[in-house]
C-alpha cells in the first residue's frame, strides 16, 4: 500500500512543483542515482536553501511521505536499507562559504559544501577543518556529519563532532531552528551539536553548519615501512605511538588495502605514519621515525607534501574505494589496547572468500576490515552469520562493529549496526520526540530507526 499522499508519482511530482518549482525537480530518468540499495525513491529535489527545505519538509509531515536527505551520494551503502519508499532530498545545490572569520578561527558554511571546498576556502589564511571524509571532492559537509564518518588523523584530531560549534537544522514538521553558535567558546545550553552529528539524519535535515578553526600544518610527511608480518608491523607502530613525537595519524594495513596504499613497499604488512607541523619540526620527527622503523623494516619510504597529501587521500578513500568499492566494509570500533584482536580479524573467511585487508588505526583505535574479492559465490546466510559473529566478537572487546557496505542480500538478514546499545529506549524516544511521523531516514538506523 503507497504512503500517505503517495497516491500516483504523477501528482506528487506536481505537488513537488508547486512547492519549489519545475527547475528544483529531478528527472524522471535521474533517479537511479539517488537510490538506497535497491530502493528507488519516486521522486527527487534539488533544493537551494533553508526555506525550500522547510516547505519540503512540512509538505512531507502533512503528508506522511519518507525523506531521504542527500549530499555527495558516497555513503550510501551506510544504514539498514530503508523500510520503504520516499523522495531524496538533494542538498548538494546549497554550497555557499556563508562566513570566514579567520580572526575568529571560525567558518560557517551550507550543508552541501564539499569537503574539498571548505579546504580550500580556508586554506587561503593557513587554516583548515580537520575532519575528512572518503571522496572528498564529492562527500558534503552535511553528509560527513550526518554519518559521522572521519579520516585517517582522527587519533590526533578527534571526530567532525569535536570541530563543530553551531549547527543550522530543518526539523521533521518542516520547523528551522539553530543551535550551537558562531564563536569559539559558546558553551550554553544542550549540544544538540553531537545529538544530530551521526544520527544519519533520522531526526533533522542538517542546512548550515558552523566550524573552530585549526592552523594548517605548512609541510605534510606520510612514512610507509614494509615488514614481514602483521606482528612486526603492529609493534614498530606501537613502539612510534610511545614516543613524544607520536604522529597526527597511525595505521597496520594489510593485503589489498597495503598495495593500493604503497605498491612499491615490500613486506606482507605496512606500518603507515602521517606527520604534519613546521619545517623545523619536521625535518627532526621524520629522521626519527626512519631511524626507528629502518632498524626493523623491509624498506622505508618518505612522501612529502604532494606525495603525502595523496597517500593521505587514499587511506581516506579506503572505505569508498573510487573506481573499485570493496565488496564488504566492516569498521571496527574498539579501544587502541586491542590491536592485536583487531589484526586477528584478517584470518576470518566470508563463506567462499578470501580473508579480508585490514585497516587498524593504530593511535585512535578500531579499524576496517575490507573484502574486495567477489562474494558472488558465497551463500548470503554464510556471509551474514560470518558479519554476525564479528560484530559479537568486536562487543566482547567492549566496542562494536558497523557493516558499512555489503551486497542487498546479506544486509536484508542483518542489522548492519550490531547489537542495540543499552540506551536505545532512550534513542526511540528521542526519535518520537524529534520526529513524530517517522519520515526521515525510516528504518535505516539503529535498530530500525
Amino acid at each position: 500500500m503507497p504512503a500517505r499522499g503517495m497516491t500516483r508519482s504523477g501528482s506528487l511530482v506536481s505537488q513537488l512543483v508547486d512547492l519549489v518549482g519545475t527547475e528544483a525537480v529531478v528527472r524522471a530518468a535521474d533517479l537511479p542515482d539517488y537510490a538506497i540499495g535497491p530502493l528507488l525513491p519516486v521522486a527527487a529535489v534539488k533544493l537551494t536553501n533553508p526555506d525550500e527545505v522547510a516547505a519540503v519538509m512540512a509538505w512531507a509531515h502533512r503528508t506522511g511521505i519518507a525523506v531521504y536527505p542527500s549530499g555527495g551520494r558516497t555513503l550510501t551503502q551506510l544504514g539498514n536499507t530503508p523500510t520503504r519508499p520516499g523522495i531524496a532530498l538533494d542538498l548538494t545545490g546549497m554550497n555557499r562559504i556563508v562566513d570566514f572569520q579567520p580572526a575568529d578561527l571560525t567558518v560557517i558554511v551550507e550543508a552541501g559544501v564539499t569537503i574539498e571546498q571548505l579546504d580550500s576556502a580556508v586554506a587561503q589564511d593557513g587554516k583548515h577543518v580537520p575532519i575528512a571524509a572518503p571522496l572528498g571532492d564529492r562527500a558534503t559537509v552535511g553528509g560527513t556529519l550526518a554519518t559521522g564518518i572521519s579520516g585517517p588523523m582522527r587519533s590526533a584530531y578527534g571526530l567532525p563532532r569535536d570541530w563543530l560549534i553551531g549547527i543550522s537544522v530543518v526539523g521533521a514538521d518542516g520547523t528551522q531552528s539553530k543551535a550551537g553558535g558562531k564563536v569559539v567558546k559558546n558553551v550554553t545550553g544542550y549540544d544538540l551539536n553531537r545529538l544530530y552529528t551521526g544520527s544519519l539524519g533520522t531526526l533533522a535535515i542538517i542546512t548550515e553548519a558552523t566550524f573552530k578553526l585549526a592552523p594548517a600544518p605548512t609541510e605534510w610527511a606520510v612514512i610507509v615501512a614494509g615488514f614481514d608480518s602483521i606482528d612486526a608491523a603492529a609493534g614498530a607502530a606501537q613502539n612510534l605511538q610511545g614516543q613524544h613525537y607520536a604522529p597526527l595519524g597511525l595505521h597496520v594495513l594489510t593485503g589489498e588495502a597495503a598495495m593500493r596504499i604503497a605498491p612499491s613497499v615490500a613486506g606482507s604488512a605496512l606500518s603507515v605514519a602521517i606527520l604534519g607541523g613546521r619545517p623545523t619540526s619536521m625535518k627532526r620527527r621524520v629522521e626519527d621515525t626512519v631511524g626507528l622503523w629502518a632498524q626493523v623494516g623491509n624498506t622505508v619510504h618518505v612522501a612529502r607534501n604532494d606525495e603525502a597529501n595523496g597517500l593521505i587521500n587514499a587511506l581516506t578513500d579506503l572505505p569508498a574505494g573510487g573506481d573499485s568499492p570493496p565488496r564488504v566494509c566492516v569498521r571496527i570500533n574498539t579501544q587502541p589496547s586491542a590491536l592485536q584482536q583487531v589484526l586477528a580479524f584478517s584470518r576470518v573467511a566470508l563463506g567462499s572468500a578470501e580473508p579480508p585487508s585490514v585497516a587498524a588505526d593504530v593511535g585512535f583505535g578500531g579499524g576496517r576490515l575490507l573484502w574486495w574479492g567477489e562474494l558472488a559465490d558465497a551463500d548470503p546466510a554464510l556471509v551474514a552469520i560470518g558479519l554476525q559473529g564479528i560484530q559479537s566478537e568486536a562487543t566482547s572487546l567492549g566496542g562494536g562493529a558497523i557493516i558499512e557496505r555489503c551486497p542487498d542480500a546479506v544486509k536484508a538478514l542483518i542489522d548492519v549496526w550490531g547489537e542495540q546499545p543499552s540506551g536505545m529506549e532512550i534513542m526511540r524516544r528521542l526519535k518520537q520526540q524529534f520526529d513524530s511521523q517517522n519520515i526521515l531516514n525510516p528504518g535505516r538506523f539503529i535498530g530500525g530507526l
